[in-house]
């Protein structure tokens, strides 16, 4: 699946875009809400969550192995269905803290895969 296609805005980079009211990024994630269209161009229609639309490099989601087109379902056992409610529960980590993401990922055979990417909350930059 060619993601540039499914998320042709995030080809820029990220200082070419401005970083709107939807967009959030801390630990080197850019997500935004997982609307029904996107989540169905994503052959994701049955899962809900925030979509991650960009991994800086050499951040703490690259390190945990995040990539474009992941859905965030949960943090530390929490449901995300929202914007709403990943600010709300990435605002509730603090450094040095270890956090649970469970995340759906459309898989090489066309299924949507459950993972869980762990690590320790990096210190603030």
């Amino acid at each position: 699946m060619d993601r540039s296609k499914l998320f042709p805005q995030t080809a820029q980079t990220s200082e070419d875009q401005p970083e709107d009211a939807e967009t959030q990024s801390q630990f080197g994630l850019h997500v935004e809400d997982l609307t029904q269209d996107l989540a169905r161009k994503l052959g994701m229609s049955k899962v809900t969550g925030v979509v991650v639309l960009e991994v800086d490099p050499a951040s703490f989601a690259e390190d945990v192995e995040f990539a474009r087109g992941d859905v965030i379902t949960e943090i530390n056992h929490a449901t995300i269905t929202s914007i709403g409610d990943y600010k709300t529960e990435m605002a509730k980590l603090k450094p040095g803290q270890d956090v649970l993401f469970k995340v759906a990922r459309h898989g090489d055979n066309d299924r949507v895969l459950t993972l869980f990417l762990a690590g320790a909350v990096p210190a603030a930059q």
